[in-house]
């Protein structure tokens, strides 16, 4: 077995079982290795038409040991191995680290290799499993699901996956900084047979919860060209208008000044689309749940560095609906001409 020691932190001591199987268990350790919740949303990719899944090349993890080697294991959700990944770590700035993948897939149990996409066609449940020199320390369940077009002339099924994407957003703060302006980043995507892409108009208010007073809205006439994979958009956090005034980046400080609890609601194309309940306390957001360390299950906690903020969607919460989709999808509309861009 093989430790690092890292100054001021905990860390876990990994190694290889004799057996030289991956273990499912991991060290309750304050700061063990784990994986950038952002990062992995944006880098398991899927082709919406072809059913074809891969994962990016941009994929970082946080205190990893220097060097070290591991795998990334696509199974089913009753646990028949699909395929694996192997990566190697490699130091970006500590504690963050990329997880820089092979290029060759292996196969489960044995196959001929393949590259760059496997086909994930079977509608069903899986997960991806995260190992560091042979002991698992992140997991990641996910979905398929098929889309058939009411329409025959609008082509064949289309295959999209399902999961955290639809649920997770974040507030971010530019170097945790509360003079920066606070920016809401979340998935989107539309899943129409008509179109590949679709814009949708998108607006979010926060308010406090306490007084019900209007803290920050997104900007107006915000909307996005939405394809059919998941996608980050992010969204300014503006001051509300007041009379012929508003509209300026509302900064972090204004929010986190005064404590207590927060509502963040978003709409898409005029419709309700998700609630996120936010708390502030000793002037910092508050980490809860599966965000906050050292309690939360390391393998399914949401790692978000030191200036992303992560919520989860409230259960029940009103989501926009439309023919021809599922929930937590946007209805389709008519193309516009301009549309904000992702910053």
């Amino acid at each position: 077995m093989r430790a690092r020691q890292v100054p001021g932190i905990c860390v876990v001591s990994l190694g290889i079982l004799l057996s030289g199987q991956p273990t499912r268990q991991v060290d309750a350790v304050e700061y063990g290795p784990g994986i950038m919740f952002s990062t992995l949303l944006e880098n398991v990719d899927f082709v919406a038409e072809m059913g074809q899944f891969s994962i990016g090349n941009q994929l970082q993890g946080v205190f990893i040991p220097e060097g070290a080697k591991g795998t990334i294991r696509l199974s089913k959700a009753d646990g028949t191995g699909l395929y694996e990944w192997d990566w190697t770590e490699e130091l970006v700035k500590k504690p963050y680290s990329l997880l820089s993948l092979d290029s060759r897939i292996r196969p489960l149990p044995a196959g001929e290799v393949v590259y760059s996409q496997v086909d994930l066609k079977t509608a069903g449940d899986y997960v991806l499993d995260f190992f560091v020199e042979g002991k698992q320390f992140f997991t990641f369940p996910f979905s398929v699901s098929i889309s058939k077009p009411d329409d025959p002339f609008l082509g064949g099924e289309l295959y999209f996956l399902e999961g955290a994407w639809s649920d997770w957003g974040y507030m971010y703060m530019y170097n945790a900084d509360p003079e920066q302006n606070l920016t809401w980043k979340i998935w989107l995507r539309h899943r129409q047979h008509d179109e590949a892409t679709k814009y949708h108009d998108l607006e979010l208010a926060v308010t406090r919860d306490k007084d019900g007073k209007l803290m920050c809205v997104s900007r107006e006439n915000t909307s996005h060209n939405l394809p059919r994979v998941w996608t980050r958009v992010a969204m300014d956090l503006v001051n509300p208008p007041v009379k012929t005034s508003g509209g300026e980046y509302f900064k972090a400080k204004d929010l986190l000044a005064t404590d207590g609890g927060y509502t963040l609601e978003m709409k898409v194309d005029g419709k309700p689309y998700g609630t996120w309940k936010m708390e502030v306390a000793d002037g910092k957001f508050v980490h809860k749940g599966r965000t906050l360390r050292g309690e939360a299950d390391p393998l399914t906690f949401v790692e978000g560095g030191r200036d992303a903020w992560w919520y989860e969607k409230e259960k029940g919460a009103t989501s926009a609906k439309g023919k021809g989709k599922d929930k937590d999808e946007p209805a389709g509309k008519k193309n516009k001409k301009k549309s904000k861009k992702d910053k």
